[in-house]
């Protein structure tokens, strides 16, 4: 059940942005899934994921971030998780979210940052 969880998915010059609020789980994905496949083209190849405003990240919140890797890997970019702490950050250490398309970060700016050269 989510409890106050929002999403907010931005296209950008080199990037998707996509923030999340709250909680990223089964509700939040089936309503950001769609709007992901639909608004982002598929020759994106970088997503910046804002989760410093995350509380709880759940198996579905990873199967979507398992999707934008597989996206990011066909179109050999990266995902960067900005702000990611507490219950999200284990849990994506814990499943094994790393490696080198794979980049944790403290913030949106230096996310961006890291894409500066990409």
């Amino acid at each position: 059940m989510s409890i106050n969880s929002e999403y907010q998915i931005e296209n950008r010059d080199r990037y998707a942005l996509i923030r999340f609020s709250g909680f990223v789980d089964a509700s939040t994905v089936v309503k950001a899934r769609p709007v992901l496949q639909q608004n982002v083209p598929a020759a994106v190849k970088n997503f910046i994921v804002d989760l410093s405003a995350a509380d709880f990240l759940d198996s579905h919140g990873v199967g979507l971030f398992v999707s934008l890797l597989k996206r990011a890997h066909a179109n050999r970019g990266h995902i960067i998780f900005a702000g990611a702490g507490g219950q999200p950050l284990s849990v994506l250490q814990m499943v094994g979210f790393n490696g080198e398309l794979v980049q944790y970060v403290e913030s949106l700016q230096a996310a961006e940052g890291f894409l500066g050269g990409k």
